[in-house]
């Protein structure tokens, strides 16, 4: 096992610590070029800021920026600079790590690249960038606050020192924590900054004032729930996520506090439309009516912690909800196996790939499981998270296979509607209809397209969305201030001396 110190000394003035068990280890901290859940919860708003965030009304507030400015015509944004924001490593804040990185974050995100037309960030002043665009940048700003691929900004030399591989070594940011530790295998630590520059007075989801009371947060990974769980009822653990529904009551009697926020994402069954039995239509359409969805949704999550329903967006967002329905989202075995028998099927197992993470596998066994009991053979890989997504890049090994998805403010950031993500969306006119989306002047005459898109989506049947999911967290007593928004944080926690 390998430990890797950045920084030796936190601040010393509250000497409290927080241990947090997770069920995911991400593969890297480079939450930029990597999208895992538990990389963001580690390292977006305590190591690493950004220019703009959302709060929980889901509007744009600045962040790093002091301000920022679309032009009249949509096509050229700018934005200034906070003066004085100290990195971790004693070095200032200027225009250039601003530029390098957000120029590094449209190298790393095909959606946001794709918005640009191929501009880039360039300095306009010792605290101003500019960016102009070939089309409308109209959707950039919300892009840069909630990307999967998060816009962090950190020093231009982390970057030009990055890796063979492209990954930075070191995790230096502008947030209330600084990277201390990584165990590989047990845990991530992260210790106050204490030359951390507030930006606000008040807070509202993941913007605002932070105030870092707690010393040490260490994120602990934990796969398992029922050592997650017995950890936390020790006192092991702080706080653990991914609560099972069988836990709830005997949790909340014990005194814990149950957290839960609105859907958080999807579960996705993504097939494969590179190559095999998934690259037929009639296929995936027959799949989607056979599978159960109620059955893998409570396969997972038991019976709490979950929604069912035929959009791709969370139920929050109403701006990209319609009243129409999927037509293939009923159950219905014997339509499914009318299209089966009308399609290139030829009777081969169904290859079925999940990782371990958060009971996904059960998901994939459920599934197989509809499948079987009509007739269908199919396999199931179960991996661990990162050799998952090892493996899913590999067309030739699945033809289904079963992932969370976080929520994204935009249709057109669904990762499994790009040609490039594993999945392989590949329809040309579909796809052009979804990058045509950045071409809307509003988000309204945005939400119109992605209604009539959607439907068609519905028909091609790229993915299966089974339903949504709502993350619940446990934490003890006595901690209070902990933010839930697709996630939970730590850094304006505190404890409660009189619990």
């Amino acid at each position: 096992m390998m430990i890797l110190i950045l920084f030796p000394a936190c601040r010393a003035e509250e000497d409290f610590s927080v241990n947090i068990a997770l069920s995911q280890e991400p593969p890297v901290l480079d939450v930029m070029l990597n999208s895992s859940i538990s990389g963001k919860m580690i390292a977006v708003g305590n190591i690493y800021e950004k220019l703009l965030v959302l709060d929980e009304e889901g509007r744009i507030k600045p962040e790093l920026a002091s301000s920022w400015t679309l032009s009249e015509d949509g096509k050229s944004l700018s934005f200034t600079i906070r003066e004085g924001v100290p990195f971790h490593n004693g070095d200032v804040l200027e225009a250039e790590d601003v530029a390098a990185s957000m120029n590094r974050w449209l190298d790393s995100t095909p959606s946001a690249r794709s918005v640009t037309g191929g501009s880039y960030f360039r300095e306009t002043g010792p605290l101003s960038v500019e960016i102009k665009g070939e089309g409308k940048l109209t959707f950039l700003p919300v892009m840069i606050a909630s990307s999967p691929q998060s816009a962090v900004i950190m020093p231009a030399e982390c970057i030009e020192q990055a890796a063979e591989d492209g990954l930075v070594t070191e995790f230096i940011g502008t947030g209330p924590y600084m990277f201390s530790a990584w165990r590989t295998g047990e845990y991530i630590e992260l210790c106050a900054f204490a030359d951390y520059k507030p930006y606000a007075d008040d807070s509202s989801g993941l913007w605002g004032r932070k105030d870092a009371g707690i010393e040490t947060l260490r994120y602990y990974f934990v796969p398992d729930e029922v050592t997650r769980e017995m950890g936390f009822e020790g006192g092991i653990y702080d706080a653990y996520d991914c609560v099972s529904s069988d836990y709830l009551e005997r949790l909340e009697e014990k005194g814990a506090k149950i957290l839960q926020g609105g859907e958080n994402g999807s579960i996705a069954l993504v097939f494969n439309k590179k190559e095999g039995v998934a690259l037929d239509q009639k296929f995936r359409q027959a799949v989607s009516l056979i599978a159960d969805r109620d059955t893998l949704m409570r396969a997972c999550y038991g019976d709490s912690g979950f929604s069912i329903h035929s959009g791709y967006m969370e139920k929050e967002q109403s701006l990209w909800l319609t009243d129409r329905e999927d037509p293939y989202s009923v159950r219905d075995p014997e339509r499914g196996k009318e299209l089966l028998a009308s399609s290139s099927y030829d009777g081969s197992t169904v290859r079925i790939l999940s990782s371990n993470l958060t009971n996904l596998d059960k998901i994939a066994i459920a599934l197989a499981s509809s499948l079987e009991s009509e007739g269908i053979d199919a396999d199931v890989t179960v991996l661990d998270w990162a050799s998952f997504i090892e493996k899913r890049k590999d067309s030739s090994s699945w033809d289904i296979y079963v992932s969370a998805m976080t929520k994204v403010p935009l249709p057109q950031l669904k990762t499994y509607l790009s040609p490039s993500f594993p999945g392989w969306f590949g329809d040309g006119e579909l796809l052009e209809r979804t990058e045509d989306l950045n071409d809307a002047g509003t988000l309204e005459e945005a939400s119109m397209l992605w209604n009539d898109l959607q439907v068609d989506l519905w028909e091609y049947v790229p993915v299966m969305i089974p339903g949504h999911y709502s993350t619940i967290y446990a934490v003890s007593g006595d901690l209070e201030g902990v933010i839930i928004s697709d996630g939970f944080y730590f850094w304006n926690a505190y404890r409660d001396a009189s619990h």
